[in-house]
């Protein structure tokens, strides 16, 4: 079992990859609200390339169609 040091160590990168991510997920939700999911999903995927970040497929699906609906 893990101890609170090895979370503590951890969050640093945790938190740059949430950063990268957030900074991800704001361009795309700016240049593609209200845009089909699948062109918003592949746009997410390529930001995230770019920001050097794995974005899973069922949270990139799922972003992308709230971003589609406008909901996000």
């Amino acid at each position: 079992m893990a101890d609170a040091s090895d979370y503590e160590k951890a969050m640093p990168r945790v938190q740059e990859h949430a950063a990268r991510f957030e900074k991800a997920l704001t361009e795309i939700r700016a240049t593609h609200a209200g845009r089909p999911a699948p062109e918003v999903k592949e746009a997410l995927l390529a930001a995230g390339e770019r920001y050097g970040v794995r974005i899973a497929n069922e949270v990139a699906q799922d972003a992308a169609e709230r971003i589609a609906d406008d909901t996000l």
